[in-house]
C-alpha cells in the first residue's frame, strides 16, 4: 500500500510478488524488501529508522528542501533503535517525519499487552513536534501531514501518531482477533463504505480488481531471475608480484591516520566522519580526529552513544553518495550495530537487485594489552567473516595506513576497518635479529607482507594480521634458538574475502602452517584459512596449527591479561605440539 501510494505503480509490484525478474527488485525482495524511486522497505522492525535519519542528514546538506519520511508500526515502539533515531533527528534538527501507524496490534498481540505508557508521551520526550490523528477523520489527517511536511522542509522534525486498524491478517493465517471487533472496524472503514454506498466508487473498485486480475494472468509466464544473474563471481585468483619492502615507519600509526583525514577532508564535502566524542578538544578516545573538527566543521559529526543509530545513519548517507567513516569507539561495541550491518548494509546491494551500493567505512580499534578488561579488549572481527558484501581489512604497523585508506576510498561496499589499540602508538617494531631476514610486499590494494630469511628455506609458515604481527615477530628468534627452525611470516591486510590461492602458493613448500590471531581460535580467522588451504591442497604431508587467546573474557589485571592473550611464550609453547 505504501509503495503504490508513493510511486503510483502497481504492475512492477505484482511482478515482484510473483517472483518475476521484471519486478521492482527482480523478485528477490518479495513483499517486504523493495526499493525504487526513493522508496525503501525492509523486514526487521525499526531497522530503517536510522537509515532515514542518515538520508535526512544528507538531504539537509544538499539544501534542496526534500524530506525523509519514515513509517513504523506500533509494535516497532518496542525496538530501542527507534529511540536512538528519534534522538538524532531531534538533536540535528533534520528534515524528517516519523509516522507511527497504530493499528492496535503488534502482529497478533494487542498493544495493551505490549506497550506501557503512551506513544505520544514517548515521542514528545525528544522535544519534537508531535501530532495525533486517525484514518477515519481523513481531512484532519491530511492537514496534519501537510503541516508536518512543511515543518520538515524548514528542518523542524515531527512525529505523527496515526490511530488506524488493520482489516486483514498480519501475515496469511495468523489472525486471532475477535471477529466482532473486526466487523466493527469494517463498518466504519472509509474505503469499505465508499465501495458499498457510492456507485461511482463501486464501479471504480471493480475496474481496479478487473485490471489487476488481467495483469496477473498476463504476468504468470514472465521469466524468473536466473541464478547467474543474481550471484556475482567472486573469483580471487590474481597472481601477485612481490617487491622488496622496508617495514620501518617513523611516525605513529595514529598520527598517520589523522594526517590522511586532514589531507582527504580538504575541499571534499562528501567525506563525513561520524562518531562519539570525535570533535575537538577531545578528538576521539585514541585522538585519531584530534584537530580536525576545528578545520572541517561540516565534515565531522560528533554523536551520542548510539552505535546502531550512527551506523544506520552512515548507511543512509551512503545511499545519497556521501562517503561516511563511522568510528566505533571500542571494537567491542560493534555488537550494538550488528543488525544494521547484517540486515541493511550487507543486504541492500543484492536485496534491492544491485540498485544501491553502500560505500560505508566502519573503523574501530580492537585488541587487548591495555588493561581495559572484559568489554573493552576483545577482537570480534571474526563475527563478520563470511557475511556477503563486507570486506574486512586490518591495519598493521609494517605498512603506512594511508596506503590502505587510499585503497578503501573507491570501494563501493561496506568496509570494516580494524585498527589495533596498541599499534596506534607503537614506534618500535619487533624485527628478528638473525642476519638477512627481509620483507617483501605484494602489488595489491591490500598488500600481503612476507618476511623470510634470505639464505634459508623455512619449513614453518606463520600467517597473521594486525596487532598479532608483533607477537609473531618477537617469537621468531626464540623459535630459532629453541627448535633451530627458520620461519616465514605472512602478514595479511584483507581478512575477508581472502585470496586463499595466493596463501596456498606462499606456503606450498612449508611443512608446518600456523595461524596466529588475538581472538580465540574457535570459529575464527585461523579456522577459515586452514580449512580453505586443506580444501585447495588436499595435502596429507603438511601439519596445521591455530594459535590464539584463551576462550574466556579478558581480565583487567595485567598478569592474568597477559596469560589469557597470545604472547611470545604462548606461541613457542604451542609450536612444541607440532614440531
Amino acid at each position: 500500500g505504501h509503495y503504490i501510494a508513493f510511486t503510483k505503480q502497481y504492475k512492477d509490484l505484482i511482478d515482484e510478488l510473483m517472483g518475476k525478474a521484471s519486478g521492482i527488485c527482480g523478485g528477490i525482495g518479495g513483499s517486504q524488501h523493495i526499493a525504487s524511486e526513493n522508496f525503501f522497505s525492509n523486514g526487521p522492525q525499526g531497522s530503517l529508522t536510522p537509515v532515514a535519519v542518515g538520508v535526512a542528514e544528507a538531504l539537509k546538506r544538499k539544501n534542496n528542501k526534500s524530506v525523509s519520511v519514515c513509517f513504523i508500526g506500533d509494535g516497532t515502539m518496542g525496538e530501542g533503535i527507534v529511540y536512538e533515531s528519534l534522538n538524532l533527528m531531534s538533536l540535528y534538527n533534520l528534515p524528517m517525519v516519523m509516522i507511527c501507524e497504530n493499528n492496535g496490534y503488534a502482529q497478533s498481540t494487542s498493544i495493551k499487552d505490549n506497550l506501557s505508557g503512551s506513544i505520544i508521551s514517548r515521542a514528545s520526550a525528544f522535544g519534537i513536534n508531535v501530532y495525533e490523528a486517525d484514518t477515519w477523520n481523513f481531512e484532519e489527517l491530511i492537514k496534519l501531514c501537510e503541516k508536518a511536511i512543511l515543518n520538515a522542509r524548514n528542518n523542524i522534525p515531527s512525529f505523527i501518531h496515526v490511530n488506524t486498524y488493520r482489516l486483514k491478517a498480519h501475515s496469511k493465517g495468523d489472525d486471532d482477533r475477535d471477529l466482532v471487533e473486526i466487523k466493527e472496524y469494517e463498518e466504519k472503514d472509509i474505503v469499505q463504505n465508499l465501495i458499498i454506498n457510492d456507485n461511482n466508487y463501486s464501479e471504480y473498485y471493480n475496474e481496479i480488481k478487473n485490471d489487476i486480475g488481467l495483469y496477473v494472468d498476463s504476468a504468470v509466464n514472465k521469466r524468473q531471475m536466473e541464478i547467474d544473474d543474481y550471484i556475482e563471481s567472486n573469483d580471487l585468483k590474481t597472481k601477485f608480484e612481490y617487491s622488496s619492502h622496508n617495514p620501518f615507519i617513523e611516525k605513529k600509526q595514529s598520527e598517520l591516520i589523522n594526517e590522511y583525514f586532514d589531507e582527504s577532508l580538504d575541499n571534499d564535502e562528501k567525506i563525513i566522519l561520524i562518531g562519539e566524542d570525535i570533535k575537538d578538544p577531545y578528538g576521539g578516545a585514541f585522538k585519531i580526529t584530534k584537530g580536525l573538527s576545528d578545520k572541517y566543521k561540516n565534515n565531522i559529526i560528533s554523536t551520542p552513544i548510539s552505535e546502531a543509530a550512527i551506523v544506520g545513519m552512515g548507511i543512509g548517507m551512503s545511499i545519497l553518495n556521501f562517503k561516511p567513516y563511522v568510528e566505533i569507539m571500542f571494537g567491542d561495541f560493534i555488537t550494538y550495530s550488528y543488525d544494521q550491518i547484517v540486515s541493511n548494509a550487507s543486504k541492500f546491494y543484492h536485496m534491492y537487485n544491485k540498485k544501491y551500493n553502500i560505500p560505508l567505512v566502519i573503523r574501530t580499534p580492537m585488541g587487548g594489552d591495555r588493561g581495559y578488561g572484559p568489554t573493552h579488549s576483545q577482537s570480534l572481527e571474526k563475527l563478520f567473516i563470511g557475511i556477503n558484501n563486507i570486506q574486512i581489512v586490518a591495519l598493521n604497523t609494517l605498512i603506512n595506513p594511508k596506503y590502505i585508506y587510499k585503497a578503501i576510498e573507491d570501494y563501493k561496499r561496506l568496509t570494516l576497518l580494524i585498527e589495533n589499540k596498541v599499534d596506534y602508538g607503537r614506534l618500535k617494531n619487533n624485527f628478528p635479529n638473525y642476519a638477512e631476514y627481509s620483507f617483501s610486499i605484494s602489488n595489491s590494494d591490500y598488500p600481503i607482507i612476507v618476511g623470510n630469511p634470505s639464505s634459508f628455506k623455512p619449513r614453518i609458515s606463520i600467517i597473521t594480521y594486525g596487532g598479532s604481527t608483533h607477537k609473531v615477530l618477537k617469537s621468531i628468534d626464540d623459535i630459532f634458538y629453541e627448535f633451530e627452525e627458520f620461519v616465514q611470516v605472512i602478514i595479511i591486510t584483507k581478512l575477508y574475502p581472502l585470496d586463499t590461492n595466493e596463501l596456498s602458493a606462499l606456503v606450498k613448500d612449508s611443512d608446518f602452517v600456523i595461524t596466529v590471531e588475538e581472538s580465540n581460535i574457535e570459529g575464527g580467522f585461523g579456522s577459515e584459512i586452514i580449512s580453505n588451504l586443506v580444501e585447495l591442497e588436499n595435502s596429507k604431508s603438511k601439519k596445521y596449527l591455530r594459535i590464539g587467546s584463551e576462550n574466556v573474557p579478558i581480565p583487567s589485571t595485567k598478569k592474568l591479561e597477559s596469560e589469557v592473550l597470545i604472547s611470545k611464550s604462548k606461541i613457542i609453547n604451542k609450536l612444541k605440539t607440532v614440531l
